[in-house]
């Protein structure tokens, strides 16, 4: 199962094989939890997508056509999901919620790393919150989502050449912003 497409498992769970959706969803489930809880600060909200996103994935196996991949077909539902979701509630748009893993062990004697490595984290949450919508959402679905700038233009819907824009003036816009916030550090 490791080495099928995600195209072929899909194929295969939509024919019944539930190997196929848990191979799939091991493989995805990070960046998308990841792409939500970073597009939405509500930590609740953004398992309740995740569900939803996941429930839509099981409920149009059958249906997928493998006119994208899988990756950009999954993402556009994530995406439609928060979209639906903003509707819903007629939510303000909101920029970015980060909540990087930290899987360093911190001791106590690293009491002065941690600290640096919180405010490392605590700017980038920032910055990425100063980040244009537009920017943030492509800038996202890159890092996320892993997917690449041709799949970040199909799942928001603009050409090539804006997606490649938002994303180029999104990494120019965080570090002039992490180079202000964390000056020295950076270098």
């Amino acid at each position: 199962m490791k080495n099928k497409s995600d195209e072929a498992l899909i194929k295969e769970y939509g024919e019944g094989n539930l190997d196929a959706f848990s191979t799939l969803y091991s493989r995805h489930k990070g960046g998308v939890y990841r792409y939500l809880l970073r597009q939405i600060k509500d930590n609740s909200t953004a398992e309740d997508i995740f569900q939803e996103v996941w429930s839509a994935v099981i409920r149009s196996a059958r249906d997928y056509k493998e006119s994208a991949k899988f990756t950009t077909w999954l993402y556009t539902l994530a995406r439609n999901k928060i979209i639906d979701r903003a509707r819903h509630l007629k939510v303000v748009e909101e920029a970015s919620y980060l909540n990087i893993d930290d899987n360093a062990s911190e001791n106590h004697d690293e009491g002065e790393l941690s600290l640096t490595r919180q405010q490392q984290k605590a700017a980038l949450q920032q910055c990425l919150g100063s980040l244009a919508p537009v920017q943030l959402d492509c800038f996202l679905l890159k890092e996320e989502g892993n997917l690449s700038v041709r799949d970040v233009a199909k799942v928001v819907e603009v050409s090539s050449e804006a997606a490649k824009s938002r994303i180029r003036y999104a990494y120019k816009n965080l570090r002039a912003c992490l180079q202000n916030k964390l000056g020295s550090a950076l270098s």
